[in-house]
């Protein structure tokens, strides 16, 4: 069982922000970590899928991780 601590202690907070982001970040590094591996073995890459979709596909304006940016 985790210790009883008042509540308004620093490291108590510090410690639940390590657990709770640093799971985040460990969890994204190896999502990350899978795809590399899979785009390294299949030999595609995101040129190589926009190539696919040929030179009818306009652009457009996409919004990704908070940014909107042109997609060509």
């Amino acid at each position: 069982m985790l210790p009883k601590t008042p509540p308004g202690d620093p490291l108590w907070a510090l410690t639940v922000a390590v657990i709770y982001f640093g799971s985040v970040i460990a969890f994204g590094a190896i999502a990350r970590a899978i795809c590399v591996r899979l785009m390294r073995r299949y030999g595609a890459d995101l040129e190589d899928v926009q190539k696919q979709a040929g030179s009818n596909r306009r652009e457009r304006d996409v919004f990704l991780l908070g940014f909107w940016r042109k997609e060509r």
